[in-house]
């Protein structure tokens, strides 16, 4: 019987911070530059769920960044960049190896 009410309890408290979770997450999303792009998302246990697609590759980092900040213990982003943003960006970076002098 203790079993069930601590299961009951800890599932009580997930709902809980996954609703404030999501209310936080909604208000920064309202305020942000992201909501332009079609992405949604889902909180389960304290984990951010991304899926959508964004038109700059730096709105990917700011979703999970805003998931952080409203309180997730994780975040899976799912979000892709579009075809014609990366066309944009060009090719990736080469690796630069630098070798400095002994001393």
């Amino acid at each position: 019987m203790l079993r069930l009410c601590l299961l009951y309890l800890l599932t009580v408290l997930c709902l809980a911070d996954d609703r404030t979770i999501s209310q936080k997450l909604k208000a920064r999303l309202a305020r942000s530059k992201i909501k332009q792009n079609p992405i949604e998302y889902r909180v389960e246990n304290g984990v951010v769920h991304w899926q959508g697609s964004v038109a700059i590759p730096q709105h990917k980092g700011a979703a999970t960044r805003m998931a952080k900040a409203a309180g997730a213990t994780r975040v899976d982003n799912r979000i892709q960049v579009s075809e014609q943003a990366k066309a944009k960006n060009g090719p990736a970076p080469r690796p630069v190896t630098v070798q400095l002098p002994r001393r």
